[in-house]
């Protein structure tokens, strides 16, 4: 199927959301890249960045799926129980292990 070509009007003056002649030019030659394809990254990293990059998923986790992942962490860890979740809103400190409780360092409390 043919491209229809897309007309781009540069800016006057550089903006938030646009630019000038020169400074495309600039971006250019910075990039070692040709003004088109200075145009094609730009266009590419906002996909990456505004555009989701993944399917939309079934939305919340049922009842029966929290079980589950409850068990399958018993199984794995014995005696450990979960009081930190990444499903739950306390704002709980760690994993129990018997009498000791490791607390995760990474998240800000």
């Amino acid at each position: 199927m043919e491209q229809k070509p897309v007309l781009l009007r540069l800016r006057e003056t550089d903006t938030a959301n646009g630019v000038t002649r020169s400074t495309l030019k600039l971006l250019a030659k910075t990039l070692g890249v040709s003004e088109t394809d200075a145009i094609h990254k730009a266009l590419a990293e906002s996909a990456r960045t505004y555009l989701p990059q993944y399917e939309p998923d079934d939305g919340p986790l049922t009842a029966k799926q929290h079980a589950e992942i409850s068990s399958a962490v018993k199984n794995i860890h014995g005696r450990a129980r979960v009081v930190d979740s990444l499903f739950s809103t306390e704002a709980s400190t760690g994993v129990k292990i018997g009498s000791k409780t490791i607390r995760a360092t990474s998240r800000p409390r």
